[in-house]
């Protein structure tokens, strides 16, 4: 059993990550309403929000998220890259930036033309 120092430092850790993740909600409710951004998905292990402009290309956009995350997770491990910040992916007209934040994966569309840099710094991970 862990000595209750142990513990305290765990806790501050946790709540500090869940605080993070409360925050990511609002944040991204926040970006979904600026020009360009077409939508974004938030999964956990046991749930997903979907918000996506155009409910037609859901499935497009969750297995576009998917594909992201899981090939920027293998070149992670492949190349020994370490610790990715985020992932942007740009096709014709419009790019993915997906992250993960510990169980939680990250994904919002845009337009290409939208700094993907601005909405990272809109989330607010840092």
């Amino acid at each position: 059993m862990p000595a209750k120092n142990e513990l305290e430092e765990k806790e501050p850790a946790k709540n500090k990550l869940e605080e993070k993740i409360e925050n990511l909600h609002v944040n991204l409710e926040n970006i979904k309403t600026k020009e360009g951004i077409i939508g974004y998905i938030l999964r956990d292990p046991k749930s997903a929000s979907v918000d996506i402009k155009d409910p037609s290309k859901i499935i497009d956009y969750a297995i576009l998220s998917s594909t992201v995350l899981n090939s920027g997770e293998y070149m992670m491990n492949a190349f020994k890259l370490g610790r990715i910040n985020h992932i942007v992916v740009e096709g014709r007209n419009v790019k993915v930036l997906s992250l993960t934040i510990g169980d939680h994966r990250i994904s919002v569309f845009m337009n290409k033309k939208v700094d993907h840099n601005i909405v990272y710094k809109d989330l607010h991970l840092k």
